[in-house]
């Protein structure tokens, strides 16, 4: 903990932490932030973000979380098609001051996942398009709470 009244701060302005995000290719969250400096004889901030527990990377690397430069202007965006179903993400954003001070904020991005445990059953086995009904039966399914109702799509 700094003593320095002056320190910067470091503040997502625009973002849900309470939103699951689909991990779905060419997509992206937003995160929006400022960085801020209360002494205005400073000059403020450069700005860093990293993803706790992974491996610094660009944005054009294969698997990299970040769709910008670490270091780049508000927003920040994440690759949502570099994450995996059911994690937690923790994006931490680091601001420094001109005379080196630092502060910090962290942001979870949780990812969705898809139902699991259920079965699926059409009837009949075979049949011609748009002239053959069919009927789907989906049984046993479960998600998480938050996540229902289940809905279905098909094409």
């Amino acid at each position: 903990v700094s003593s320095d009244r002056f320190m910067p701060r470091a503040t997502v302005t625009d973002f849900d932490e309470g939103l699951k995000y689909n991990p779905t290719a060419d997509t992206f969250a937003a995160i929006y932030f400022e960085a801020t400096s209360p002494d205005p004889g400073r000059s403020c901030c450069a700005s860093a973000w990293e993803v706790e527990g992974a491996a610094a990377c660009l944005p054009e690397d294969e698997g990299c979380l970040l769709g910008k430069a670490a270091d780049a202007a508000s927003p920040m965006l994440v690759q949502l098609g570099a994450t995996r179903a059911n994690t937690v993400y923790r994006l931490k954003l680091t601001v420094t001051d001109g005379i080196g001070s630092t502060s910090s904020t962290v942001v979870s991005l949780t990812t969705n996942g898809p139902p699991t445990s259920g079965t699926l059953a059409v009837t009949p086995y075979r049949g011609m398009a748009l002239t053959t009904e069919f009927e789907f039966l989906l049984d046993g399914w479960s998600d998480d709470a938050d996540d229902y109702p289940l809905t279905y799509t098909y094409g």
